[in-house]
């Protein structure tokens, strides 16, 4: 089961329901991406305050914590390789923990991988509650390009068949190798050569499907909902409550 098999069937089981429009929750999402970016290297109560948002959101809609912590466990060793550059470069020690001296780069480490943990929750979290198409509307709303938003939902909509295309390579020289023979870096790159041969020869077949059926460079013929009054206060609301805990966790 593909990702995109397990997140249509995570929107099946729950009913996640927004206090407001996608376009105000794109809006929302992207301010509380800005804080947390924001907060400073040394910060991390203000980062773990801003974390209680999507924990508090995932657990009064009911979503799945199964999914959202799979996710976040793969992405994870990319940002403990993160982490690791600071603790390596800043060894100065901040303060002790009985015996244990905690420098600065375990301290901006730490802030380093908070952020992305709940910047990608926030992120799950929309994704979950709100289908691809729907998140594309949301950006024609806000008067993003078309040739952007179209080119983005293919990309999306077309990434899983790579995995497969992937896979079969990968099966086909595990079949025809022996131990660890045709595993070497040139082998392996001649293989990313032919998945990029054998992903843009589908995409151009997908292409000439699609304009044959019709396809005029608009993927959807939906109407954008209008921005309501019940959509400025849900910002407004999420405003007020991001600029407090910044005051209020403020070095």
């Amino acid at each position: 089961m593909n990702i995109e098999q397990v997140t249509a069937q995570v929107r099946k089981e729950i009913h996640c329901v927004l206090p407001a429009g996608d376009r105000s929750s794109l809006a929302i999402l992207v301010l509380f991406i800005l804080f947390v970016v924001s907060v400073p290297k040394n910060n991390l109560p203000a980062v773990i305050a801003y974390g209680a948002f999507p924990l508090f959101f995932i657990i009064s809609a009911g979503l799945p914590l199964r999914p959202v912590m799979k996710r976040m466990m793969l992405i994870s060793p990319f940002l403990l390789f993160m982490a690791a550059g600071n603790i390596y470069f800043d060894r100065l020690p901040v303060f002790t923990a009985g015996s244990i001296a905690i420098t600065g780069g375990m301290i901006s480490g730490s802030v380093i991988v908070a952020k992305a943990l709940v910047t990608l929750a926030a992120v799950l979290v929309f994704s979950f509650c709100v289908p691809f198409h729907r998140f594309g509307n949301a950006l024609r709303g806000f008067g993003v390009p078309e040739v952007f938003i179209t080119q983005l939902q293919l990309v999306y909509r077309y990434s899983f068949l790579l995995v497969p295309e992937a896979r079969s390579l990968q099966k086909a020289r595990d079949l025809r190798s022996f131990g660890n023979r045709g595993k070497d870096l040139f082998t392996t790159a001649k293989l990313i050569g032919s998945l990029l041969v054998r992903t843009t020869a589908r995409a151009e077949r997908i292409y000439m499907a699609m304009t044959a059926r019709g396809f005029r460079n608009n993927l959807s013929a939906e109407h954008t909902s209008p921005f309501t009054a019940k959509d400025g206060a849900a910002v407004a609301t999420a405003l007020f409550c991001l600029t407090a805990v910044w005051l209020l966790f403020r070095v």
